[in-house]
This record gives C-alpha cells, sequence and structure tokens, in this order.
C-alpha cells in the first residue's frame, strides 16, 4: 500500500483522535454520574481534571487539522518520511483521472505504473492495457507472497487459534483465486492444473474467448474476499460494452471459471448482429458478494432444523457495491470510443445491484437482469435508463427470482421488458435456423443455445427487435398490458 502524505496522515490522525475524544467523553460522562458512598474531595478534583482535559484535547484535534490543510497547500506529495509520493490526480472521478493521465509524459506514467501500481490496476477511466499490465505484476507477486504465507501458516497450524484458522482458511481460498486468476489469463501448464484441482481443465476448456482477448482490468488483493474484473475481448475496438454483476456466493475462488464461461457464451450470441471485435464484456466481481442463500438453524433446544433465509436476503451489500459499481460504469464511458453502446448485467442478486445503481446514475444505454430478487422499485421510471431499455429473464422454476425480496419480483415492475424464456425455432442474422432451448431454474440463463442466452445477447447489440418478450395473460395476477416474465404458473401471450 502506498504511503501517506504528511498532509493525509495528519487529516486521518486527527479523525482517529476525535473519535477516541467522543468515547472517552462518553465513558467519562458515566463515571461521573456513578452513585458514590462517600463523595471524596480527591474525586471531585479527579473528575473535573478529566474534563478539562477533554475539553482541551479538542483542540488538539482542529490544530491537527489547521496543519493537514497547511501540508496540503506546502507540500502535497511528502511523506513523514521525508520521500516524495508519486503523483496522482486530485480526485478519483473517471473524468479527472483520465485528464491526469493524458497529462503526464511516457516517463512519468512509467514511473507511477511502477512506484504505485495498486492505484493504477484500479483506477475507473484509465486505459485497460495499462490496468492489466499492472495487474499482473501484481497477481505474479501477490502469489508468490501468499504461497510463502501458506508454507509458514502450514507450519503453526497446530498452535492455531479459532480466529487464527479462519483467517487461514480465507487467506487459502483468496490464494486458489489468484492461481485461477493467472490460469484464466495464461496459458497453463499441468502442473499449474494440478495445483488448481476442482476440474480446473475442464472449466477452462469451456471458456470460448481465446487468451488474447482476456484481461485482469481489476485486481484488489487487500480485503477478504478478493476482488477482481476480467475484460473478454477488446475495448480499444469495442463499441457494444456489457458491465456484468455476478450474484450471491460469487467469489473469485468459487465462480470466476463458470462466469468467465457465462460471459463469454455471451459474447459469442451479441456477435451474430454485430461484429464479433465490436462485443466486449466486463465480468465485475469488485464488490462481496452474499456468501449464502439460505441457513440451516436448530428450533430452540429441540435440535429441529428451521431453513431460513441468509446473507441474500441483506441489502446491505447491494447498497456497499453501488459507488464502486457506478465509479466502474464512468469509468468505461469515458475510456471506450465515443458511441460505444454500454449495458448493464446481472445475475440473481447482482440484478439488484444494478437495480440500486440505475438509480444513481444515467450512463447505461441499456440494462437486462437475471434471476433477479427485485430491483428496490417497482417502476422503470425511477431508473435511469432509456424508455423500453430495461429487461429481465425470469424462467419457470427459479424461486429466487419469483421471492421478490427488493422491491417484488421483476415482473412486477411497471415499463419492464420480459424475455421470454420459452422453446422456439428461430433464424439468426446469417440465415442459420436453430432451435432455441428452454430455460429452466436459476443457473441456466446463460447456457448456450437456450431462449433467454439468445434475447439477452441481442439486447448486448442492439437488436431489439430481436428480442422475444412475453406478458400475462389479463386476469393472471396482474393489470391487462402490464408486462411480466411468465412463470409456472402464467399463460404466456408474445409481444
Amino acid at each position: 500500500m502506498q504511503e501517506e502524505s504528511i498532509a493525509d496522515t495528519l487529516g486521518r490522525l486527527a479523525g482517529e483522535l476525535e473519535a477516541t475524544l467522543a468515547q472517552a467523553r462518553r465513558a467519562h460522562d458515566a463515571y461521573a454520574a456513578l452513585p458514590r458512598r462517600h463523595d471524596t474531595l480527591a474525586d471531585q478534583i479527579l473528575v473535573q481534571r478529566t474534563r478539562v482535559g477533554l475539553y482541551t484535547a479538542g483542540y488538539l484535534v482542529a490544530g491537527l487539522r489547521e496543519e493537514s490543510e497547511n501540508a496540503r497547500r506546502r507540500a502535497p506529495d511528502l511523506t513523514v518520511a521525508g520521500l516524495r509520493l508519486p503523483p496522482r490526480p486530485r480526485d478519483d472521478t473517471p473524468e479527472t483521472v483520465l485528464d491526469w493521465w493524458a497529462g503526464l509524459s511516457e516517463d512519468e506514467r512509467e514511473g507511477v505504473m511502477l512506484a504505485d501500481p495498486l492505484f493504477v490496476g484500479s483506477a475507473d477511466g484509465l486505459p485497460y492495457r495499462v490496468r492489466h499490465r499492472v495487474n499482473m505484476a501484481v497477481l505474479e507477486a501477490e502469489i508468490e507472497r501468499r504461497t510463502a504465507l501458506a508454507a509458514e501458516a502450514e507450519q503453526q497450524m497446530s498452535s492455531d487459534t479459532p480466529a487464527a484458522a479462519k483467517r487461514r482458511t480465507q487467506d487459502d481460498q483468496d490464494l486458489r483465486g489468484l492461481l485461477k486468476l493467472r490460469a484464466l489469463l495464461m496459458p497453463s501448464t499441468a502442473d499449474q492444473l494440478e495445483q488448481l484441482r476442482d476440474g480446473a481443465a475442464a472449466a477452462l476448456a469451456r471458456i470460448s474467448t481465446p487468451h488474447q482477448e482476456r484481461f485482469l482490468y481489476l485486481l484488489d488483493p487487500a480485503t477478504y474476499p478478493l476482488k477482481a474484473a476480467v475484460v473478454l475481448g477488446d475495448l480499444d475496438t469495442a463499441d457494444h460494452v456489457v458491465l456484468h454483476v455476478p450474484g450471491a456466493t460469487t467469489t473469485v475462488d468459487l465462480r470466476l471459471f463458470r462466469e468467465a464461461a457465462w460471459m463469454s457464451h455471451l459474447r459469442t450470441e451479441a456477435s451474430r448482429h454485430v461484429d464479433p471485435a465490436s462485443v466486449a464484456v466486463v465480468d465485475w466481481i469488485g464488490y462481496q458478494a452474499p456468501v449464502d442463500i439460505a441457513v440451516r438453524r436448530p428450533l430452540g433446544d429441540s435440535g429441529v432444523p428451521l431453513l431460513l433465509p441468509g446473507e441474500a436476503a441483506d441489502a446491505r451489500f447491494a447498497h456497499e457495491a453501488v459507488p464502486a459499481l457506478v465509479r466502474c460504469a464512468r469509468g468505461l464511458r469515458v475510456a471506450t470510443q465515443p458511441g460505444t453502446r454500454l449495458v448493464a448485467s446481472g445475475h440473481s442478486y447482482g440484478g439488484s445491484v444494478v437495480g440500486l445503481a440505475l438509480a444513481e446514475t444515467d450512463v447505461f444505454d441499456a440494462a437486462v437482469v437475471t434471476g433477479c430478487p427485485g430491483l428496490f422499485t417497482g417502476d422503470a421510471a425511477d431508473l435511469h435508463v432509456p424508455t423500453d431499455a430495461l429487461f429481465a429473464a425470469t424462467a419457470p422454476g427459479d424461486l429466487i427470482a419469483l421471492l421478490g425480496v427488493f422491491g417484488g419480483p421483476t415482473h412486477q415492475v411497471r415499463g419492464i421488458r420480459s424475455i421470454s424464456a420459452r422453446a422456439r425455432p428461430v433464424t439468426h442474422p446469417d440465415g442459420t435456423r436453430t432451435l432455441l432451448l428452454p430455460t429452466f431454474g436459476h443457473e441456466a440463463y446463460y447456457n448456450a443455445g437456450t431462449a433467454t442466452l439468445h434475447g439477452i445477447g441481442a439486447v448486448a447489440a442492439g437488436a431489439i427487435d430481436q428480442v422475444r418478450t412475453t406478458r400475462r395473460v389479463p386476469g393472471a395476477g396482474t393489470a391487462a398490458g402490464d408486462h411480466a416474465v411468465v412463470t409456472a404458473l402464467d399463460s404466456e401471450v408474445i409481444d
């Protein structure tokens, strides 16, 4: 992690001191309110002296903040150790980052990439090939570091506390995630695949995007779980870009290969309508997703198990993800060519994250969610997406989508367009004919050859006239004319 400037250090310490003093005052007030059997003079003096000291310390907070502002003006890039920090933009907005980068010389850019790789690799607004280059260097260094730590931890297992054992498990999971990233992004040796186990070779074989079209757009190893984003395609030539958010239980370790296979299928399907070089997908595992959908808990002392909602019913993870997702979307908008069609995509809980993001930004040209448990609204007019450009798919048998825990099922959202999940024959733009497979359940939306993938790919490519949408028969549970995804209990009418 990069060192702080003197200004940032002073500002941070002022904030920490202010919070500590607030806690100290509350504890002091509680002590002063204690009943006294013998109200001694010495105790009264102690209370008053402490109170004065706490009051005086408040001036120290103000002084530190004033010094912070002075240091920011006089030596903004100097650390407490007297070292110069590499240059950084004045803020992290993608527009500012892009302008800052454009103003650096080639030598300055090389210096920043060497001195501050974690910043460069996560800075939305920078060219994706620059981010890929530094992230790949960080990836190798992090694998080496964590492998050494794992070897040390293996020798200390017998003396582990429960907290240490949990931390070691998390470290092992993130190390596997890092190794899987390397296997996804670089051709793997037999030994590397054997190290991954878990059928890695077969999983990698299902990813159709060539290695030379895979890029590491984000790598944040600082906190568990590991965060990452992978680009499939060339953002320099693409004018149809999908930003996809996966759902609950997604971590780099658990879901990376499946995600890459699904998004490769999406690229292939969209490429039926446009030049394959013009389609790219950013698979954004850049947030902490809920770790479980449901949990078993005993009923009191009876031991009878109850199935209760897990973290996937908690909106906190979605709200926490939105700022980073919106910043990523804005970064793609400024870093891609003018006129690029930018589509938001989300599966399961990730669709709910997309719903919140659409309420915050108008950067997207269209959005499509699948198996989504709600968009936090019942009206598409609340979301900043063009009219008739919001799509959803709910397959028969997908109970997660039908629960609608975040504002109701998506088929009840006024103004949404529902993608058909039913089998049907179709003629592709190249004249070939095929029978689209029906989609069933929560995990099949992106399977090759399905009706839902056909619709999602058409949305990504802007071929909206090729999207088959459905609605319920009036009287089947919604007002006449409302759009809805057809469930196993619905009667389908093709729009």
